[in-house]
């Protein structure tokens, strides 16, 4: 079988483990499989590894660890003097932990005139919610068809619980979330430009607010509930991308258990286990306080729009450059290998299999190695865009949306803010999708592997510096919405890495 790689069957990457999300991930514990009797080592409950002698050592990277401690050591004290028990409408409080995000990661060191860039954005919420749903895949996947336009639909009076099959999963989402003001409803025409916002009581699900282009509004108001929908769409996003901390961790683990006796591929391997920490902050009362079993129940689909729709909108269309090098790479990786020693080649792939299938709370259907590379590069290059949807948890507009009838901030706003940006620290240069660098300075891979990834290293990379230097024609634009297009420039700019999610 052949995986399809098109964001419109990425569910197929993130549904792979969407049991990650149980109410109890706090406390680690073991599982017993009823047919052995055996405690099985669990990455959370109810998503196993198939057996404690098959545990792949973690790999340490002490530095991504500095880079998180520099910013949470220099962040935490300075930000709970300045924000707790201040006014939220005081859009200055969250200054010690952007401060301190750039400063400790190093992040303004490759931009131009970086006094005029605007690391967090110029406040244009509106406009920043256009930009990320056209190029960021975890937002995008959000919108539904809607005429001739589309929809970011939160909130269906005929289904008020989105219990209903046909329910998108950004509203299924949406609904575990708690809190005032989330039911925000947003309708663009095709070019992207917003036409309608529709906003409903969180008990009655009455509407009580409607905006309509035509019928003339104020850009304020506009403003105001674009800056919650992006506030939902942070969480949507957080949903997905904890699940795919899960999903690389298996895979990541099965690929170097299954390949200890074939070491040009398991040069390759590495993990870490880091996914607790992603759960209780989804979860947790001093994270974004969701409903946790209803979440779990429903990570498992992601809602598509057809191909020739985002196309002709302009939605991910620096992302789909990326998407499309993936088959060719996988598959002249996995030629590549299995030229260096088909035996060897074979018993890995088919214990690469077997591994898999043996992992509880996941459902595989992976039947190759070059499958195993697709799925790990395509959500690689998706998993790298957290890093500027993240950025929105520092700007006092959008995180005021946590609990937005408090007036001031409290210590369980101060934890998300400075969480969500401790998950953005620690980018470790050369550790990209399509990389073609080892650990050690200096070593290579095998020589047939090693020419394919240099090959394909070069395609990406030349992508992602025209790229750059596109997006940098536009000086105004460039300096307003850099944060969110950078995603797709070369490592280290802006802080941007197309990454794994093992890897940061």
């Amino acid at each position: 079988m052949r995986l399809q790689t098109s964001t419109l069957i990425l569910a197929a990457a993130i549904s792979s483990s969407a049991t990650a999300f149980a109410p109890s991930a706090l406390a680690p514990r073991q599982a017993t499989r009823l047919d052995a009797g055996t405690p099985m080592p669990q990455v959370l409950p109810l998503v196993d590894l198939p057996s404690p002698a098959d545990i792949p050592e973690v790999i340490s990277w002490p530095f991504t660890f500095q880079r998180v401690q520099l910013f949470l050591g220099g962040s935490i004290p300075g930000s709970a003097n300045v924000m707790l028990g201040q006014p939220k409408s005081n859009k200055g409080t969250t200054i010690v932990g952007q401060t301190v995000l750039l400063a400790s990661q190093k992040i303004s060191t490759q931009i131009p005139n970086a006094s005029e860039y605007k690391f967090f954005g110029n406040g244009n919420h509106s406009k920043n919610l256009q930009y990320l749903l056209k190029t960021n895949p975890f937002m995008a996947t959000a919108l539904t068809e809607n005429g001739s336009g589309f929809e970011l639909r939160s909130f269906d009076t005929r289904d008020p619980h989105a219990e209903d099959p046909s329910a998108s999963l950004y509203r299924q989402i949406i609904s575990c979330l708690g809190g005032a003001d989330h039911r925000v409803n947003i309708r663009f025409d095709a070019d992207m430009s917003i036409r309608e916002i529709r906003v409903y009581e969180e008990n009655t699900g009455l509407l009580i607010t409607k905006l309509n282009k035509l019928l003339g509004w104020k850009s304020e108001e506009v403003d105001k509930w674009a800056s919650s929908a992006l506030y939902n769409l942070g969480y949507y996003a957080s949903c997905v991308h904890a699940n795919m901390h899960v999903l690389h961790y298996l895979m990541t683990a099965a690929l170097d258990e299954s390949s200890k006796e074939f070491d040009a591929m398991n040069e390759w391997a590495s993990n870490d286990g880091t996914v607790k920490d992603t759960y209780a902050l989804l979860t947790g009362s001093s994270g974004f306080g969701a409903n946790g079993d209803k979440l779990r129940l429903i990570l498992t689909k992601l809602l598509n729009v057809p191909k020739d729709k985002l196309v002709k909108a302009g939605i991910l269309t620096e992302f789909m450059k990326h998407h499309d090098l993936v088959p060719d790479y996988a598959r002249e990786i996995a030629e590549a290998l299995k030229n260096t020693d088909e035996d060897k080649f074979g018993i890995a792939e088919d214990r690469l299999k077997i591994y898999l299938k043996r992992c509880s709370g996941f459902t595989s259907r992976i039947d190759s190695l070059e499958d195993w590379i697709e799925l790990m590069a395509v959500t690689g290059i998706v998993h790298g865009c957290t890093l500027s949807y993240s950025r929105l948890f520092a700007d006092a507009d959008i995180l005021r949306w946590r609990d937005i009838q408090i007036e001031t901030w409290q210590a369980p706003d101060v934890n998300l803010h400075l969480k969500i940006l401790g998950t953005i620290c620690g980018m470790d240069e050369h550790r990209h999708v399509m990389s073609s660098s080892t650990d050690v300075v200096g070593q290579k891979y095998d020589a047939k592997l090693q020419q394919v990834l240099d090959t394909y290293e070069e395609k990406a990379t030349d992508y992602k510096e025209s790229y750059k230097n596109e997006i940098m024609k536009n000086t105004y634009e460039f300096n307003s919405y850099g944060w969110i297009l950078s995603d797709f420039c070369p490592d280290g700019f802006d802080g941007k890495q197309l990454t794994v999610s093992t890897y940061i």
